[in-house]
């Protein structure tokens, strides 16, 4: 027991020794330029930590700096897009201006060139069933419209007014069944009535089967249906059919657009003497 005692205490006073032989090294070498052995022991355990945790935290620092500046990158993109969508529908707003008024020079072009008294209107509305061709005017009896009062467009004839209201009004479409305009050719002067169906082309009826009948010549207002003036430009014609021995079916394509129409020139009806 003694002896273990004694080796016991033989350890204790070694380690004593050492450390403070390692004190005094430190003291001796901290009046050198040099670091400390302690500090340098220190220092050199934890320099991989403190290398991992810097390096740590600068990585999360570049991190979130890239964040801030994605999230700035979105919202300035966002914004941009924004702008360029604005921008967009200035410019197709002033495209659509730009034709609208192409459109109504071209019918007071007309207005002026027939010299008759006459009203420009656009087109509000349209019948929801395709039975009945019609199209709603924003002009009407205020505007000195009347029933009977017949519509133009830039390219021809494409209706009459029907109904009348104190300020829109009915036009009836020539594409419509219960139409009827009477027209006359350019070449043969031959006279009849335009007629449609139901999804069929347009066709002259009542035109004699010995009249010579050219493709492709005009087809005109012949104005006895007392509704359309003498020589409005109503289609082209594109074949002849005989029909019942008497009379021969003339194909008609019309000139006018009739389901694109947006303004039209509504001619006023002259009061009878």
């Amino acid at each position: 027991m003694k002896q273990f005692f004694k080796t016991r205490l033989e350890w204790i006073l070694l380690v004593v020794v050492l450390i403070g032989h390692l004190v005094l090294l430190s003291t001796r070498l901290s009046r050198s330029e040099q670091t400390p052995l302690l500090r340098a022991w220190t220092m050199e355990v934890a320099y991989p930590f403190l290398k991992h945790v810097v390096g740590s935290v600068s990585s999360v620092a570049v991190l979130w700096r890239d964040y801030i500046d994605l999230r700035h990158a979105r919202e300035e993109n966002a914004e941009l897009k924004g702008q360029i969508e604005q921008y967009r529908r200035t410019v197709l707003g002033y495209e659509e201006r730009i034709r609208e008024i192409g459109r109504l020079q071209v019918l007071s072009d007309l207005e002026a060139s027939l010299g008759l008294p006459s009203v420009k209107a656009r087109v509000i509305g349209a019948d929801p069933t395709h039975w009945y061709q019609s199209r709603i005017l924003d002009k009407g009896r205020e505007a000195g419209l009347a029933r009977d009062c017949p519509a133009l467009s830039a390219d021809g004839v494409v209706g009459r007014i029907v109904q009348v209201s104190r300020n829109s009004s009915v036009l009836q479409l020539i594409t419509d069944v219960d139409s009827g305009v009477g027209v006359l050719l350019e070449n043969s002067r031959a006279q009849g009535v335009l007629k449609s169906e139901a999804g069929h082309q347009p066709f002259i009826e009542y035109v004699g089967s010995s009249e010579e009948v050219v493709v492709g010549e005009k087809v005109l207002t012949s104005g006895l249906d007392q509704i359309y003036p003498k020589g409005l430009l109503v289609g082209y014609v594109t074949d002849s059919k005989p029909a019942k021995q008497v009379f021969q079916r003339v194909g008609v394509t019309l000139s006018a657009n009739v389901s694109k129409l947006e303004e039209v020139l509504v001619l006023k009806k002259e009061p009878r003497s």
